[in-house]
């Protein structure tokens, strides 16, 4: 197939393993892949060097993927303004790139995270239409209002345009692929046709892991990173992770270290308040490039999942849960819904309620005092279980499967 891949985020920026690993994937098994894209400024919101912003830029990514980038109001601010803006100039740019760009594919397929994402698929001129698949990684309108950007004044209209908004892409997708499994009951409340929906979740490529590697502290020492149990949460620090009442629990277990490893509008706050209240044992560290986040995982003991609880990330399933597994390091996970249910159904780690310090504190104590060993047993656990289920090769024909029925269900109507 020749396939039109939008995602506003692609390589080089930090955080688009999933995205990358889809364009990669599909062109090794001998699609035709473009990718539109924007250009890279996440997660500083700054343009990284060499990417000069112009109206478009074509390079080539792999032999049989092309990348197409698109013109953007660069931004990761904590300002609704400026991140709307960001979203917005992403999906209007992406659309004139497709109409003048982009040779006709046989289906579009959107990373749906932003919803804006879709506009260039479902906006093209009748001589670019295909078959549309929408890959949905997070719901909208939820994401947005529930990440505290817009007040309560500003709240309901911007809710009620964003569910228009979003009901017009699910109606105009022929197929939508979902991450997590409480996903599809949201989206039949709305009045997504269940015939429609089918649970794609991620896959991650573990090339850039070292999954075989116990830590050590000759890599820790490498790293700067201090030794003893070592627990580290990699990724975005924003308000949907919630991870302010991880970081109380672990000023009350001294003997255990934390690592947050990343940036995102959060950080700075967090820095304050471990500041502030004089926290030794919770240390930053600034995000890393694909080729370096591998080692830092892997001189963990214990890697974090965080998200704050809501309806929304109740239903989500976020691909640094699969990184994890990969990495075959056990998962303390301050979450509920489909990923606390996954973490204790394959014994890969302990869940507990998300904001719930003191179940935090006995996790993170048991955690702390278990031996090496059952630590490794619970990594080789999540191991098996991400090669079953989220390996690339899984993950591909699945995806593969949705595109397939995508050209298959136009066909139909």
């Amino acid at each position: 197939m020749r396939i039109a891949f939008v995602t506003q985020w692609f390589p080089p920026e930090p955080g688009t393993l999933v995205a990358a690993a889809i364009a990669e994937g599909l062109g090794e098994r001998g699609h035709e892949v473009h990718v539109l894209t924007g250009f890279p400024n996440y997660p500083t919101g700054k343009l990284q060097p060499g990417y000069p912003l112009r109206p478009y830029r074509r390079d080539a990514f792999s032999s049989n993927v092309t990348v197409h980038r698109a013109a953007l109001y660069p931004s990761h601010s904590a300002s609704a303004a400026k991140r709307m803006l960001n979203y917005l100039s992403f999906g209007v740019s992406a659309s004139w790139v497709a109409r003048r760009r982009l040779p006709r594919p046989d289906v579009w397929l959107t990373y749906s995270s932003p919803a804006t994402a879709a506009l260039p698929a479902l906006t093209v001129p009748r001589r670019l239409r295909a078959p549309s698949c929408l890959l949905i990684q997070d719901l909208w309108p939820d994401s947005v209002t529930e990440s505290g950007f817009v007040n309560r004044r500003l709240g309901r209209p911007i809710e009620a345009a964003l569910h228009r908004f979003c009901d017009w892409t699910y109606r105009r997708s022929a197929t939508i692929g979902i991450i997590s499994p409480s996903m599809a009951d949201l989206l039949v409340e709305r009045g997504v046709d269940p015939g429609k929906i089918e649970f794609v979740p991620n896959w991650v490529d573990d090339a850039h892991l070292l999954p075989e590697d116990p830590p050590t502290e000759d890599l820790r020492r490498s790293l700067d990173l201090p030794s003893g149990r070592l627990f580290m949460y990699a990724g975005n620090i924003g308000e949907l992770q919630g991870l302010g009442p991880l970081v109380e629990a672990f000023s009350a277990c001294p003997d255990a270290t934390l690592v947050l490893a990343g940036d995102g509008v959060a950080r700075s706050s967090l820095q304050r308040s471990v500041a502030g209240r004089g926290v030794g044992n919770v240390h930053f560290v600034p995000s890393q490039p694909v080729t370096r986040i591998g080692q830092f995982i892997a001189a963990s003991d214990v890697q974090i999942v965080s998200l704050r609880d809501s309806r929304l990330l109740r239903a989500t399933m976020p691909s640094k849960l699969q990184s994890c597994m990969a990495a075959s390091r056990p998962i303390l996970a301050s979450a509920a819904g489909d990923v606390a249910g996954l973490i204790t159904d394959t014994g890969c780690g302990l869940a507990v309620p998300p904001g719930n310090v003191p179940a935090a504190i006995d996790a993170i104590r048991r955690l702390n005092d278990a031996p090496a060993e059952a630590l490794l047993e619970m990594g080789r656990r999540g191991r098996m279980y991400y090669e079953a289920n989220f390996s690339p090769e899984v993950g591909l024909l699945r995806l593969e499967g949705l595109l397939d029925r995508t050209l298959t269900t136009r066909r139909h109507r």
